[in-house]
């Protein structure tokens, strides 16, 4: 048996150990020790099935949702495999459930062992899932692109904690072992961030939006306590810059795009400086938050334009009016403002109510990591002084890299068009109250 065979064994079993334990326990988070870091999970539930005919239902619905979703599995050629249907059997031996490819008609048959020959441990999501990954990922064995394949597939389906516990799991059983601490997190966040993208419900959206802010949250607290209590000659990070492109010069609504940024930044201690030109910002900050600014903000500014334009395309911004006088007639006639108008103030609205949304679950967080640790004589906290001295630390920076960089006077942005165009100003709030977040995809961008 291969080598990562038996370790992508290994690190199922790790997995179904610990579904079964949360099993056991509902309600109540697993802790798991990996290495130096202690993870608090709440695995989503994982389906459980009577027999293959029970298992044939959920495959069906699975591939539906990842054709239903867009969830391209390419197999080199243009075909989405998602797109070519599974045959579930039953199995005549009881120690493990198998897949391949048939060809006339081309398929997949997958080969489960029936709960009264002994086949009880195959009748479960994660074992099931295996095998669709197979199918998925288009290659033989249990190697990386197997397993990116099956760390996706978890995700398309709703399973982003599910993903994150085998990712653990892989890491554990030593695979996978070349990605550190922030790029986990960063990991995390991008998973969090898809799972948004994927879901219709607003309410669920909403809270893979704050989950993703929060989980970032938390991160810069323990990089801030850590950073406190450490040596100065063995911190890990000190704060830096890095100039992010906006938009090409010309570009319309590169304002509205500053703006999107600044609400992003404000909610993960960055400070901007804003090119006159509005094409380029900088991000001031330490490297881990700029990172999930640039991530946070890929994301967004997608899925605003994308909004934006619909808004547009469905005509609900003429009914927003202005009067403009009529010579011939006249009179003064009410007429629809400008589409330009009306994006503008759909933007603003949208840019400023993600940075509400991103601000309290950043508040949150913070209150509950400050609640986390008893004070002591009512005196501030370890956590809220280490939070209170990289604030410090971020804004000393910025000062000293204004003088170096020559930074001088506000930005004032644009002048406001909600006033000129409210019925899109309300329609920027909604759609942000359900924005979609982008794709795992962008992290890396």
């Amino acid at each position: 048996m291969p080598d990562d065979t038996r370790s992508v064994y290994a690190a199922e079993d790790l997995l179904a150990g610990w579904l079964d334990e949360a099993r056991r326990r509902p309600g109540s988070p697993l802790r798991i020790t990996a290495g130096r870091e202690v993870l608090e999970l709440e695995p989503e539930t994982e389906p459980r099935f009577t027999d293959p005919a029970h298992v044939q239902d959920y495959v069906d619905r699975v591939l539906a949702h990842l054709v239903a979703t867009d969830s391209r599995y390419d197999d080199g050629s243009g075909l989405d495999l998602a797109t070519v249907p599974v045959v579930v059997r039953p199995r005549r031996g009881d120690r493990q459930a198998h897949y391949e490819r048939g060809e006339l008609p081309l398929r997949g048959v997958m080969a489960i062992p029936p709960r009264e020959i002994g086949g009880a441990w195959s009748l479960r999501a994660a074992v099931v899932l295996h095998e669709v990954a197979h199918h998925l990922a288009g290659v033989d064995g249990h190697g990386a692109a197997f397993r990116s394949t099956f760390l996706r597939l978890l995700e398309d389906v709703g399973m982003p904690v599910l993903a994150e516990l085998l990712h653990t799991a892989y890491r554990l059983s030593g695979l996978d072992t070349g990605i550190d601490g922030e790029d986990r997190t960063l990991l995390r966040i991008g998973r969090l961030l898809r799972q948004a993208e994927r879901t219709s419900n607003t309410a669920e959206r909403d809270a893979f939006f704050a989950k993703a802010q929060t989980l970032a949250t938390r991160h810069q607290i323990a990089l801030a306590v850590a950073r406190a209590t450490a040596q100065t000659e063995e911190q890990r990070q000190d704060p830096a810059w890095e100039t992010v492109l906006i938009g090409e010069s010309g570009k319309r609504s590169l304002a509205r795009y500053v703006r999107l940024a600044l609400e992003i930044a404000r909610a993960n201690d960055v400070r901007v400086a804003i090119y006159t030109s509005n094409t380029r910002v900088t991000l001031y900050g330490f490297p881990s938050d700029i990172a999930v600014v640039k991530a946070l903000y890929a994301s967004l500014v997608t899925q605003m334009v994308a909004d934006g334009d619909a808004h547009l395309r469905s005509g609900a911004h003429k009914s927003d009016t202005r009067q403009v006088w009529n010579a011939r007639s006249r009179r003064w006639e009410d007429r629809p403002v400008h589409g330009s108008t009306a994006r503008a103030a759909f933007y603003e609205a949208w840019a400023d109510h993600v940075g509400d949304r991103l601000a309290r679950a950043r508040d949150e967080a913070r209150a509950a990591a400050i609640a986390a640790e008893p004070p002591v004589d009512d005196r501030p906290t370890s956590t809220e002084l280490a939070i209170r001295a990289k604030e410090v630390e971020v804004v000393d920076y910025f000062r000293t890299m204004q003088r170096e960089h020559g930074i001088r006077g506000t930005w004032k942005g644009t002048a406001s068009a909600g006033h000129a165009a409210p019925g899109s100003h309300e329609a920027g709030v909604r759609a942000a109250a359900r924005a979609r977040l982008g794709t795992e995809r962008a992290i890396s961008s």
